[in-house]
């Protein structure tokens, strides 16, 4: 049987010699020009097609989908094996609002702090819901989002307790996360929502070291939180959780960029050798105090970034956010994930509130959530036929025609097309390049 290279295989030369990834499997495996294989290897990987007898290797690149039969359309293949995945009910995923309040006044938070905490009757409402999702669905998930979400800890408290107990009781896998600023996240609070809440996924910001990070992200009532933060973090780090995994979120503008490097190694210090612990970056956007990076300094942050963490050893969230094709899609674009406000109404986004379109349904007080089809198929609709360019992409398992829906609803119809790739694609070479892997990539030599 002759043999062709998968469409979704990614090749970023290193100064060993090459990796490889696929984007559809995620699998990525390391070629070292030292191997006397390695020439040979070149030689017969730049062929159309091949046997799996022509080089050693090939096998074992066949049995991670890099090599592929020559008669496979991966194409249509691809495309019906996502529209399964997107008409699948087997899987529910609410990202979960207990308040839009926020103990921090961040100079950049888009927020608005409109709604107070949820109120019993919403809490009733949603417990109901969940318990009714259980009996059908095969894995549940949340994540606590706000505001600041502990500043609800009550209603967290509330909805955990119960959805932890219908989960069992309808023997259903469920997994919790919170994105946090990490504040109110004491040893205390900590040990509640890992042990009782199963949240096991947790994201905390701060933005570089103890100055600047407390320009930025300081309390409503004008205190620094820097410490505090830290504070709680070392415990995390130094936690009995094997299962465990956070990460920490750092968000540049012009000037606190140059310390991406000093924070990095402050982080190491903190979290140690620790395998669960994550760190990225990402642009500071809308509105700030603080002058926005150019473009030409977000693309050179990416490198930069990989850069670091490569060198002072920290595993970079990035690998195993963009690398990883079943968490690429966006879960505004995905039909199983909703967003539930404080007042129960039901969105797709959170970062588009203000956005009518965003508003897609509202939870009802016997537990059932009225969906308003139209606007939620702004949300969810495949981009992927429409686009040729898209359906030629290598990297197209990781975005699916539609890193970021909110692009495509906030345009007129007329006017929608897919969101511009090239930066996303330069990234994923660059991770694959150079990124410090979680485990070790399967080497030849």
């Amino acid at each position: 049987m002759n043999y062709k290279k998968s469409r979704y295989n990614v090749t970023v030369r290193t100064e060993d010699g090459a990796r490889l990834f696929n984007a559809r499997t995620g699998a990525i495996v390391e070629l070292s020009e030292m191997d006397p294989l390695f020439p040979q290897f070149e030689e017969t990987w730049s062929r159309e097609t091949f046997q799996l007898s022509d080089h050693e290797w090939f096998s074992a690149l066949k049995d991670a989908n890099f090599i592929i039969p020559e008669d496979l359309n991966e194409i249509p293949d691809y495309i019906e094996s996502f529209n399964a995945r997107q008409r699948s009910t087997d899987k529910m995923s609410l990202i979960v609002l207990p308040t839009e309040q926020c103990n921090f006044r961040c100079v950049y938070c888009y927020e608005k702090f409109l709604k107070p905490e949820m109120n019993e009757e919403t809490q009733d409402a949603l417990k109901k819901y969940i318990t009714k999702t259980m009996e059908r669905v095969h894995g549940f998930s949340i994540e606590w989002f706000g505001g600041e979400p502990l500043v609800g800890i009550d209603v967290m408290r509330n909805i955990s307790v119960h959805t932890v107990a219908a989960a069992r009781e309808h023997n259903v896998p469920f997994a919790a996360s919170i994105t946090t600023n990490g504040y109110l996240l004491t040893p205390e609070v900590f040990e509640e929502a890992v042990n009782e809440w199963k949240i096991l996924r947790y994201q905390i910001t701060i933005d570089g070291p103890r100055d600047f990070h407390n320009q930025r992200r300081l309390l409503g009532t004008g205190g620094s939180t820097y410490d505090q933060i830290i504070e709680n973090l070392r415990y995390i780090a130094q936690s009995d959780h094997p299962e465990l995994l956070y990460s920490i979120r750092m968000n540049v503008d012009r000037e606190n960029l140059k310390t991406v490097p000093e924070f990095a190694r402050i982080i190491k210090d903190v979290v140690g050798d620790d395998r669960r612990a994550r760190f990225y970056v990402r642009p500071t956007w809308g509105e700030s105090k603080f002058e926005l990076l150019t473009n030409f300094e977000q693309r050179s942050l990416r490198k930069q970034i990989v850069d670091v963490c490569t060198e002072v050893g920290l595993y970079l969230y990035d690998s195993d956010l963009i690398l990883n094709p079943r968490l690429g899609m966006c879960y505004a674009a995905d039909p199983r994930s909703l967003v539930i406000g404080p007042d129960g109404n039901v969105y797709k986004c959170t970062s588009a509130f203000e956005l009518p379109e965003n508003l897609v349904g509202r939870l009802e007080n016997d537990g059932t959530v009225k969906i308003d089809q139209e606007k939620f198929s702004l949300w969810v609709e495949s981009s992927i036929e429409k686009y040729p360019q898209c359906r030629r992409c290598a990297v197209l398992p990781i975005c699916n025609s539609g890193h970021c829906p909110k692009i495509q609803v906030t345009k007129p119809r007329e006017m929608r097309t897919r969101p511009v790739c090239p930066p996303y694609k330069d990234e994923i070479k660059l991770l694959v390049g150079g990124a410090f892997q979680e485990e070790p990539v399967k080497e030849f030599v």
